[in-house]
């Protein structure tokens, strides 16, 4: 889980940290659904691509499904 403190400007914006949006595979000028929430706000994507949209994208050092499975359970890909 990433934490990190930020200011609300006067205009009532909040700037999601970097860090953030690239754990998360969002690149800037996403749409974004915020919810209220009991105690705070959840952010996601308006529209979320597929998983396998997303994990294609991330130019993994693996060469197919079955060697991307290998690595993770030998602990190589987190």
């Amino acid at each position: 889980m990433l934490a990190n403190a930020t200011t609300i400007d006067r205009e009532g914006r909040v700037a999601i940290p970097p860090s953030m949006l690239d754990a998360l595979g969002l690149p800037p000028e996403t749409e974004v659904v915020i919810t209220l929430l009991y105690d705070g706000f959840l952010i996601k994507p308006k529209n979320i691509s597929p998983i396998t949209d997303r994990i294609s994208a991330m130019s993994l050092p693996v060469a197919d499904w079955e060697q991307m499975e290998t690595e993770t359970e030998l602990g190589r890909l987190k």
